[in-house]
């Protein structure tokens, strides 16, 4: 025997708490992806430029009024042609803690492999931008080197 059960009116009921269910679960995840970028601290620092055989020196800042920063979390990187992250050659001094850090990047002996993208992070490389450079990125020329061809 083949028992059937129907409940009169609940199953429109039901749908209408499970979408509201699902939406509030998507809701709460998309929230939970804003709040995560939004304690991500402010990094300021600007493109620079310099001679083959030279020395660079620049200033970079960041700033958070939402995390404790510190400088152990605090990354200077050399983006390759095809996106790939390593250690930048310089040397990187920074003072500060709590809401700010300031460090400076210098470096001697500029070559054309000095010449290219670099990335100040924190804690994480952050998730591409639709356009332009990250939050933290910054190009870096060589008199006397060629352009290549990917900038």
């Amino acid at each position: 025997a083949v028992v059937s059960t129907q409940s009169r009116g609940s199953s429109g009921i039901t749908a209408e708490y499970g979408d509201a269910t699902m939406l509030f679960l998507v809701l709460a995840l998309a929230i939970s992806g804003v709040s995560a970028q939004a304690g991500y601290p402010t990094i300021t620092v600007s493109d620079q430029k310099g001679e083959k055989g030279g020395s660079i020196s620049f200033l970079f800042t960041i700033e958070s009024s939402e995390i404790k920063l510190d400088q152990s979390m605090v990354h200077v990187d050399k983006a390759s042609a095809d996106h790939k992250f390593s250690p930048a050659r310089f040397t990187v001094k920074m003072e500060g803690q709590g809401s700010k850090i300031s460090g400076t990047v210098s470096g001697d002996k500029l070559t054309c492999d000095d010449q290219g993208g670099y990335l100040i992070y924190y804690q994480r490389i952050p998730p591409p931008p639709a356009h332009g450079m990250p939050p933290g990125g910054l190009l870096l020329t060589v008199d006397g080197c060629p352009k290549p061809p990917h900038f």
